[in-house]
């Protein structure tokens, strides 16, 4: 049995230092594919969701870019910090919505067709892989028709516990057998990286749907 509050309590005890390893973190690899694929339509229409904001880096880029962002974190500390970090450094931080919440209460929400894009860096890989294919189609079913979601995942076969977090690792295969299990047709494409931070040597299994 996974204990995803072991997770969750991980985060809410270590937020500090968790945000002073990412905020600085370079994303921009990342950030250029993500943009380049969404939906042609004015900065101000497009409606970003981040999920697992974490210390909100992302979402202050998008913001900053002139997108709407809706920064979303199971992790109440986390979620704090990053709010902090986004009024002190911003004039525009009145474009981000702020939401503590699990994975589930997100597709649980009355926000179907609402987002323009999802962007899940390193935040489903605390999910199990066996519970994956439904909550990718709950994710999908909140994009627009001409939607984007991206998302990222430490690149392996395995499901294990590390500093008491549970981490699922994904490959080429796992995915596939994902995609099979889903009830949504979509094209993906797919790509590894190397890990930006510079004390790790770990390759990362990066997803792009378009609807």
């Amino acid at each position: 049995m996974i204990n995803q509050s072991n997770t969750l309590a991980f985060y809410n005890s270590h937020a500090h230092s968790f945000v002073e390893q990412t905020i600085d973190v370079n994303m921009r690899l990342l950030y250029r594919p993500f943009i380049a694929n969404l939906p042609v339509r004015l900065k101000s229409k497009q409606n970003i969701m981040d999920l697992g904001c974490g210390s909100g880096r992302d979402s202050m880029y998008f913001a900053s870019l002139g997108f709407n962002v809706t920064s979303v974190d199971s992790s109440a500390a986390l979620l704090d910090l990053a709010k902090a970090a986004a009024q002190k450094s911003m004039d525009y931080q009145d474009t981000i919505e702020w939401h503590c919440a699990t994975f589930q209460d997100i597709i649980q929400k009355d926000w179907q067709r609402q987002f323009t894009a999802i962007w899940a860096c390193a935040s489903l890989l605390h999910v199990a892989y066996d519970a994956l294919p439904e909550l990718i189609d709950g994710l999908l079913h909140i994009l627009t028709d001409d939607g984007v979601f991206y998302g990222s995942f430490k690149y392996g076969d395995d499901e294990y516990v590390k500093d008491s977090r549970f981490f699922c690792d994904m490959n080429e295969e796992r995915w596939e057998a994902i995609k099979q299990k889903t009830n949504h047709e979509f094209k993906d494409s797919i790509w590894l990286t190397d890990d930006q931070r510079v004390d790790r040597n770990e390759k990362w299994f990066n997803i792009m749907i378009k609807q």
